[in-house]
């Protein structure tokens, strides 16, 4: 179970409170789309959620993220990562590396995972995502749309426990939102908690819970 625990945050130098004394729960298996209008603090929430504020996003903090009980205060981004993964909106901020391959070998590489465990996390993730393909495509040269599910794949890689998805829908095509959807509903069965940050109609469908903010 994740909780977040009397949570509190406004940026450094504004008066409006995006969150005040929020509590929430989630169990594993569970996507809770987190809803809202532009500005209204959904970023916000998974940046929390993943440890971004307070330790590297500044501001008026207070409050607790507690996985099995146990609080995550004390760890830092690299040793979050691997149980609570971000995926932000813009893909290009999370794509480093020539090909498609060395992007998606990076986190297990940092892991310190066995060569098997690195090809199997690898084909898996492509497979999720239906992008064997572009395995090993120049990663400059993809589409929006294409950069985005590699961008994703880079993130199951990393077998976290919890997914943050942060507005995964914006500039994706009916085809590979589908694929997104299908990738969301093999991570739910497998036991993992998403968080998506998104007001697309499939995804709030597959929604077991909904946190609407800016109300």
């Amino acid at each position: 179970m994740l909780e977040i625990k009397n949570v509190s945050f406004r940026y450094a130098n504004s008066s409006q409170w995006i969150l005040r004394n929020f509590d929430f729960s989630a169990t594993k298996g569970e996507l809770i789309a987190v809803t809202g209008a532009n500005g209204s603090g959904k970023t916000t929430l998974l940046n929390i959620i993943g440890g971004v504020i307070p330790k590297v996003i500044v501001g008026d903090f207070s409050g607790e993220i507690f996985w099995e009980g146990d609080s995550l205060s004390q760890l830092s981004l690299p040793q979050t990562a691997p149980l609570i993964s971000l995926l932000m909106q813009e893909p290009d901020n999370q794509l480093f590396f020539p090909t498609v391959e060395q992007e998606l070998a990076f986190a297990p590489e940092n892991l310190r995972l066995d060569s098997t465990e690195i090809e199997n996390r690898i084909s898996q993730a492509l497979r999720i995502l239906d992008i064997e393909s572009l395995r090993f495509a120049d990663t400059s040269t993809l589409s929006f749309g294409q950069k985005k599910l590699v961008a994703f794949a880079a993130l199951l890689t990393l077998s976290p426990r919890v997914l943050l998805v942060d507005e995964i829908s914006t500039g994706l095509s009916e085809r590979f939102m589908e694929r997104v959807i299908d990738a969301l509903k093999y991570e739910m069965q497998s036991g993992k908690i998403i968080f998506a940050a998104d007001n697309h109609p499939a995804i709030l469908q597959l929604a077991s819970q909904q946190i609407s903010l800016g109300n």
